[in-house]
């Protein structure tokens, strides 16, 4: 009999354990206040220039704006919600990507966000980005010249972008414009001048969009 009460111990705490784990995947990280030349809440909308990687509807009726972290759980998760929605509104909606790396939690966010601007430069940043979040368990430097070989980039000219670090100051303007529009915490997500936060399921986005579709 103790044998049967000691199991059901045993499955009781696993169960908890993997119910934590799970909740804590999918809670936004937050962004720990660092001195910027940015002061916070002194900007109100995200704004969007020709180095800012976007993809779906070239004229979109909503544009998603997504501050992310190549290293943060929640963002990963939040990718594969995006994913569906742009496959939903193929018309309709566009998603720009913006870095806000996590550098206190997160030591590869900025190389990464890095990397994958080198990648943009050969007009590959979604084939990288994808990359990257679907191998975030095992990131490294390593790893994204690796992905630049495996997603047939000039390995050459993304090595010498790396190393030089040629693409940071796209990854700072757009940590620095994150604090100024006051966001704290990753992923952070404007649908349409809606701000969202954390890992949003992909039922709870698609309603977003259906209301700033539905908007004059």
């Amino acid at each position: 009999m103790s044998h049967r009460w000691l199991t059901f111990l045993t499955i009781g705490v696993l169960s908890i354990i993997v119910f934590i784990f799970f909740g804590l995947r999918l809670r936004p990280i937050e962004i720990p206040k660092i001195e910027s030349v940015s002061e916070a809440g002194s900007q109100a909308q995200p704004t969007i220039t020709f180095v800012n990687p976007w993809k779906g509807a070239e004229d979109a009726k909503v544009t998603m704006v997504v501050f992310s972290d190549f290293q943060c759980d929640a963002c990963a998760t939040l990718a594969t919600s995006l994913d569906v929605a742009l496959k939903t509104y193929p018309d309709d909606v566009r998603l720009v990507w913006k870095n806000l790396p996590n550098e206190s939690l997160h030591p590869l966010a900025t190389p990464a966000a890095i990397a994958a601007h080198c990648a943009a430069d050969q007009n590959t940043f979604w084939e990288f980005h994808d990359e990257l979040f679907a191998k975030q368990a095992y990131l490294s430097e390593s790893l994204f010249t690796q992905i630049a070989s495996s997603i047939g980039l000039n390995v050459d000219k993304f090595q010498s972008c790396y190393d030089k670090r040629d693409t940071l100051p796209i990854v700072t303007k757009d940590y620095e414009e994150g604090l100024a529009l006051g966001l704290t915490s990753t992923p952070s997500l404007y649908v349409g001048d809606q701000l969202l936060i954390g890992a949003i399921d992909v039922q709870e986005l698609l309603s977003v969009i259906e209301e700033q579709l539905s908007l004059p």
